[in-house]
């Protein structure tokens, strides 16, 4: 709901459980009142102002009639450099005579319905607040935006900006949000990593100063994720305030955090001012992508469920569930034929799996990772019928088919680099550096455009294509466009992804039927801009379990889990060499979209009864795992254990990941705290596992009949067939007794004997329970 007090000159946006206020002060500015939990309105706005009644020492005043009144110690909305604000500014522009002070001031405001936002990604809305604000000495008119979403207890924000001067403005830097607040001894948390270990929460006490994280790697990255948390310092899952920001982009950002000498904290996110240099015709509009803001006086598990909210309802829209698939990747990389994949295909029919994914090295003379990219026509001599052939076969085992593609890239082995060398990425008479020996195509370029949509039409219609990864392999370098004039050079970095968007728009129109996965090297490119065309993120090329607990905790901070994509791979991690068990790398897979990637016609008895049996529960509980309101209960960032729980809407379902990272000597008793369950009794039982008796060690020996050689010939053959299954449990507990008294585990392994009321957990070891309620 949007309010306007006009008596008061005041705006109140109101959520279920929030309010959000901002003033018109006596100057025109735009000044900030509050955030946070909901609150009915003020009956004086002057008793919550921060407004200092005299003149700083060494400040600058605003004008010679207002000597209290410093833009430096002002709460604003939006924020200029020149008129005595020494904090981060939100615009920052050159004018026709050279000058660079801007100073907006408040016009009109009106209400929107259902604004829509050419040529970029973008929250669906319904009304929208548009605030007008003009500087008149410069000629510019500049729009903030305010959409309100009531259930999910979140605001969206961008700015625009009109050039209306006869003369070109050159735009320095153009953010997409700024707010000020009061610092209450916050802490900052953000998303930090790298590739195969992206998005890692960090937590950094907020002093005086400024903290900066930005990306300058033409995509948003795996360094830091355009996202950030402002939580007080006692914030937990479950209690405590909390702010969330996220930018709905997928190039270079940059996110500022600063606490002034006033101990005012002012926040602002958008496009990276570093190398950014916008010329702005006459009457040209300059248009920030989006910011999601959400708030939470309950934890950061409140924040987390309102962006999964506004993300599944407002900006994918689209609750199909998803398959569970194959990909050959990890099986063969670059050596394969029709042959090997189709024995993959027909064991993962078997097993329950229900798409192949045919992964890089399908095209052209793709052997290695030197040459082809850009022909995207089939390699003879591994799909001899093409395409069409090899999906008409995998569809005859019964499988959908998918195919990987990586069409913004390009080799300078190629057809297409020999035909269109213009149309890479380099600057001429400069030898280029390569990422993974190849180079960006220029997609500012229409010509390139229009060539990737045409290729890509006539490569998705040739077959029965379900699913399609889309990946991106390298960074940016070498920044230069041989299609724009000198003067536009530093529009580069947002035009390339502009033009993405348009590709990506125009196949989403044209294919609505497919599921596109967005990939970069694993999680480079995990935004929201990319969530909008495509629905799910490959979420790291680490499929480590217990590095993927890390990676999926930070990331399901602000991403739902059908977007999170995870696959089971081999018996060792080819990232890190790590071994855990089958059944826990399905654990933590199963939380989000699941997969496998491993030699499926390779697999022992054993794993193919496991996996068999995985993929049965996952399908029993696709709903909950894919769309469940998801809980993080305890972490491996700072305990033995990670608890996550999801459940269903109605509160009377639920799945709970107990993972441990260490076996421990002589362990305690554990115990689980269930809370937020729907007033019954309950029934809990855990997931039928199984363990390969390889885990024992010679341990083995003292069970059997005979004695075995550790690793010998005739162990490996029991091994591979033998079911030994894991603990059982099964509970009756009502939700008050699940809160009240927790829910007490089996037992861990003590080195004194084991039964099937003990859990045998080794390193990286987990469980699953079910929870249902009975009446």
């Amino acid at each position: 709901m949007i309010e306007y007090n006009k008596v008061q000159q005041t705006f109140y946006l109101q959520t279920n459980q929030t309010t959000y206020v901002m003033l018109i002060n006596e100057q025109r500015h735009l000044e900030h009142i509050y955030y946070g939990g909901k609150i009915e309105e003020f009956q004086n706005i002057e008793d919550v102002r921060f407004k200092y009644q005299f003149e700083l020492g060494s400040s600058t005043s605003y004008d010679k009639d207002t000597k209290g009144y410093m833009l430096n110690t002002t709460p604003l909305e939006t924020s200029t450099f020149g008129k005595g604000d020494y904090r981060e500014p939100t615009i920052h522009l050159e004018l026709p005579d050279g000058s660079r002070t801007t100073d907006f001031l408040y016009d009109s405001h009106t209400l929107i319905q259902n604004r829509k936002i050419e040529g970029m990604p973008q929250v669906d809305k319904k009304e929208t607040l548009e605030i007008k604000m003009v500087d008149q000495v410069a000629n510019i008119e500049l729009y903030l935006y305010y959409s309100v979403y009531e259930e999910e207890d979140s605001i969206v924000r961008s700015i625009e900006l009109v050039n209306k001067n006869k003369e070109d403005i050159i735009l320095d830097k153009a953010l997409s949000f700024s707010i000020d607040m009061l610092n209450k001894d916050y802490s900052l948390s953000k998303l930090d990593g790298a590739w195969i270990r992206e998005r890692h929460i960090t937590d950094t006490k907020l002093t005086t100063g400024t903290v900066h994280f930005d990306s300058k790697k033409g995509v948003s990255s795996s360094d830091h994720n355009p996202f950030f948390v402002i939580k007080e310092q006692k914030t937990l899952e479950d209690y405590g305030n909390a702010y969330g920001f996220a930018l709905v982009y997928s190039g270079n950002f940059e996110a500022n955090i600063e606490v002034s000498p006033h101990n005012m904290l002012r926040m602002n996110m958008g496009i990276n001012s570093f190398d950014f240099r916008y010329r702005l015709s006459s009457e040209e509009r300059f248009i920030t992508p989006e910011v999601v803001i959400t708030f939470s006086n309950k934890g950061l598990t409140t924040l987390t469920n309102n962006f999964h909210d506004l993300i599944n309802n407002h900006i994918i829209k689209n609750k199909q569930m998803r398959p569970i698939l194959v990909n050959n990747w990890e099986a063969t990389y670059f050596d394969f034929n029709q042959k090997k994949l189709l024995a993959i295909a027909k064991k993962a029919n078997k097993l329950g799996i229900e798409l192949f994914c045919l992964d890089d090295g399908w095209f052209a003379r793709r052997n290695d990772d030197f040459s082809s990219l850009g022909d995207w026509y089939y390699n003879k001599k591994k799909l001899p019928r093409g395409v069409q052939g090899i999906a008409n076969k995998i569809n005859k085992l019964g499988l959908d088919f998918g195919i990987w593609v990586e069409p913004e890239m390009v080799n300078k082995d190629s057809d297409l680099y020999q035909e269109h060398p213009d149309w890479a990425v380099e600057i001429p008479g400069r030898e280029p550096s390569l990422g993974r020996n190849q180079l960006l195509l220029d997609l500012t370029n229409i010509d390139v455009r229009t060539y990737l949509k045409e290729t890509l039409h006539a490569l998705f219609s040739s077959a029965n294509i379900t699913y399609v990864k889309w990946d991106m392999n390298r960074n940016f370098s070498d920044v230069f466009s041989q299609n724009l004039e000198v003067q536009d050079q530093g529009k580069f970095n947002h035009l390339f992804v502009l033009g993405l968007y348009d590709i990506l728009e125009y196949l989403k129109q044209e294919f609505p039927n497919i599921l596109f996965e967005s990939c970069s090297s694993g999680g480079n490119r995990f935004d929201l801009g990319m969530l909008y065309y495509m629905p799910q993120t490959w979420t790291s090329d680490n499929t480590d379990s217990y590095e993927r607990a890390l990676i999926q905790e930070g990331t399901s901070l602000l991403y739902p889990l059908s977007s999170i994509s995870n696959h089971v791979s081999g018996d060792r991690s080819h990232q890190v060499l790590r071994h855990t068990p089958i059944e826990t790398r399905f654990n933590v897979a199963c939380f989000g979209v699941l997969g496998y990637e491993l030699d499926l016609s390779k697999l022992t008895n054993i794993d193919s009864f496991i996996i068999k049996k995985q993929v049965e529960f996952y399908k029993q509980h696709r709903a909950l795992f894919q769309y469940g309101t998801f809980s993080r209960m305890s972490s491996v960032r700072d305990s033995n254990y990670s608890l996550w729980m999801v459940t269903n809407d109605e509160k009377d379902e639920a799945l709970i990941l107990y993972f441990q990272e260490k076996a421990m000597p002589n362990p305690a008793f554990k115990t689980i705290r269930i809370e937020g369950l729907k007033e019954g009794t309950y029934s809990i039982t855990s997931r039928e596992q199984y363990m390969n008796i390889r885990t024992t060690g010679s341990l083995v020996n003292h069970v059997l009949p005979i004695k075995l050689k550790v690793n010998g010939t005739l162990l490996n053959m029991i091994a591979n067939r033998f079911k030994y299954k894991e603990d059982t449990f099964n509970k009756t507990m009502t939700s008050n007794q699940l809160k009240e008294v927790d829910l007490l585990l089996n037992h861990t392994f003590t080195g004194t004997g084991t039964n099937d009321k003990v859990m045998v957990l080794p390193d990286y070891g987990s469980r699953i329970f079910y929870i249902k309620r009975e009446n």
